[in-house]
């Protein structure tokens, strides 16, 4: 039985994956499993992939398009090792990857998931600063922004199986949000490492250049509606429907001096209490909606509804708390 099962899903890949698979292929650490799941490519993904041949590879072709959460799903029900990575098909792993990864939970049994920093290539370039320690990652959740990188994520595969965590088909791109939250609520401990062991490619067809935003929007609802109140328990029902439009850009919020005003009451409301049973840092959580306070405003502020006078009342709502 492999140490190791790696995941990489793809779809209408392109010439991408095969640089992706080179790259997974020449690992220092050997022992693991390659799933490659396709979901019904239809742009010559399958015979690109068909091309390598190399005893560690599992292929899975889905007869139709099932989407990446139900192709993830069908991965962890297939996967043999006692971990489990994940690597997008556009992406590319440094080599000593999984060996760090590995040896980091070897030597760490608390921690359920390690992640790495991302290293962008491509059209842009760059290091990411995501927090290392499982407070501060907990407390990313709330802002739903650098906490984790999915495709670097390296994980313990009889934890998910122990609680029947599965990706949720519902959810439109951030179902592995949604994943991770459902692992913090079931006691799992998050880490990443200090360097970047993932490529992470930014090309111009990328799923967060091409998004369905009222799809999104819904979804992040769906997550956020479900989570805020259980990590701020004096938060009202609608206090955090007012809430959850923080997760909107400001031009899609609605633009009226008086949401502004609601949000800064339901964000005092959420912060006047603070659940950390989840091992969640509490000034990390405040200063995630303190982020998107300030980020909603700030859009406010250049659509030209908010004024400074405004804002210093504004001001007064929040520091009464």
């Amino acid at each position: 039985m492999p140490l190791l099962s790696v995941v990489l899903p793809t779809f209408n890949s392109g010439d991408f994956v095969v640089e992706t698979l080179h790259s997974l292929l020449a690992q220092s650490f050997t022992d693991f499993e390659l799933l490659i799941m396709d979901d019904a490519s239809s742009d010559g993904t399958w015979e690109r992939l068909a091309a390598f041949d190399d005893p560690r590879i599992r292929r899975h072709r889905n007869a139709f398009n099932v989407g990446l959460p139900t192709n993830m799903n069908i991965a962890m029900a297939m996967a043999k090792g006692k971990y489990l990575a994940r690597v997008d098909h556009d992406d590319c792993a440094l080599p000593t990857r999984f060996e760090k990864q590995v040896d980091f939970l070897e030597k760490n049994p608390s921690v359920t998931v390690v992640g790495s920093q991302l290293e962008h290539f491509h059209d842009q370039a760059g290091i990411t600063g995501l927090p290392p320690d499982d407070a501060m990652i907990k407390a990313r959740m709330v802002e739903g922004a650098n906490y984790l990188a999915n495709q670097s994520t390296l994980g313990r595969l009889d934890f998910y199986r122990a609680h029947a965590l599965q990706f949720d088909p519902n959810l439109y791109v951030v179902d592995d949000l949604g994943f991770w939250m459902d692992c913090m609520l079931h006691g799992a401990s998050f880490a990443n490492l200090p360097e970047p062991l993932t490529r992470y490619r930014i090309h111009e067809n990328m799923t967060s250049r091409t998004l369905r935003l009222d799809r999104l929007y819904a979804s992040k609802d769906r997550i956020y509606r479900r989570f805020l109140p259980l990590l701020f328990p004096r938060l009202r029902g609608h206090e955090c429907e007012h809430l959850l439009t923080l997760y909107r850009r400001p031009q899609d919020m609605p633009q009226t001096l008086a949401h502004m005003v609601g949000l800064h009451h339901a964000a005092r409301s959420a912060l006047s209490e603070i659940d950390t049973r989840w091992g969640q840092s509490a000034s990390g959580c405040q200063q995630s909606i303190l982020n998107l306070l300030n980020g909603a405003r700030q859009g406010f502020e250049a659509l030209g509804i908010l004024r400074p006078e405004h804002a210093t009342v504004l001001d007064l709502i929040f520091q009464s708390r």
